[in-house]
């Protein structure tokens, strides 16, 4: 009975010691690398070059209508962009983004821009616009998960929206200018694949990286995507921090539809600056 006590109390010692240890372990690293959960919310200031081909688009001695060459107007803005990410079991996660940018710009076009069968007069009054959002779901699994470092690849799907317009006068034979309307959208799911890394600094501070990439001929779309995110993340409390990420999304693709047949050469970059929270 004596020696039955004194085990149970070994095993007591060893549980307890072994708890400590590991709660010891997740708080000299940082949240990211020790919660289920996590959720990034913020702002994203991507500067913006777009580019399209449009059943033929002369412009110049390119094929492609440069939307910033063409209006002579700047593409930058912001916009509000969301990332989570959930890991489940001892090795695997499922991570998702979002964002949306959007806007339109009167502007005087600097050359004659053929869209479709429509040419909008150099010097005319026009406003050219343009809606790009994307939405990524990640599945992924760790294959090195030391205390400081996460190592991860695995298999993902964008969801690409694209809609570009321009509207305008344009030129007529014989006759006074007109007013005309032109549009294009694209809308289309993208299988990737990726990988990420994470390094725990300190207890308050982390680096993340991760890269996604496609170069493959799918249905209506024959092109590359680059989806790719650096940044660190402050650990404020337990459960909150503060973030800073250099963001990068870039597509160049051929679209084969039969309201659109031409190119889309899409790049998105900037700071995205966010709150996060971890649990």
């Amino acid at each position: 009975m004596h020696y039955a006590n004194r085990s149970g109390l070994l095993w007591l010692l060893l549980i307890s010691g072994a708890n400590v240890l590991h709660a010891q372990e997740r708080e000299d690293v940082h949240p990211y690398l020790t919660e289920t959960f996590f959720i990034d919310l913020g702002v994203f200031f991507p500067d913006r070059d777009t580019r399209l081909g449009v059943d033929g688009i002369i412009t110049g001695e390119n094929d492609d209508f440069e939307f910033a060459q063409a209006t002579g107007v700047q593409e930058d803005d912001e916009t509000f962009s969301v990332e989570f990410g959930w890991r489940f079991g001892k090795k695997w996660s499922l991570l998702g983004q979002y964002f949306k940018s959007s806007g339109a710009t009167g502007a005087v076009l600097t050359e004659d821009v053929e869209w479709k069968d429509v040419v909008f007069a150099q010097g005319s009054n026009a406003v050219v616009g343009q809606e790009f959002s994307v939405t990524r779901l990640f599945f992924g699994r760790e294959f090195d998960s030391s205390a400081r470092h996460d190592f991860g690849a695995g298999l993902g799907i964008h969801q690409l929206k694209f809609r570009a317009f321009i509207q305008g006068e344009i030129l007529v034979a014989g006759g006074p200018n007109e007013f005309r309307a032109e549009a294009v959208s694209h809308d289309q799911p993208l299988p990737n694949i990726g990988i990420w890394y994470k390094y725990s600094m300190s207890p308050r501070w982390v680096l993340r990286s991760r890269l996604d990439w496609l170069d493959a001929s799918i249905d209506k779309y024959d092109g590359s995507l680059i989806n790719f995110s650096l940044g660190v993340n402050y650990k404020i409390s337990n459960n909150f921090g503060v973030g800073l990420n250099y963001n990068l999304v870039e597509l160049d693709a051929a679209i084969n539809e039969a309201d659109w047949r031409g190119r889309i050469v899409q790049r998105l970059d900037g700071a995205f600056i966010y709150a996060s929270a971890y649990w």
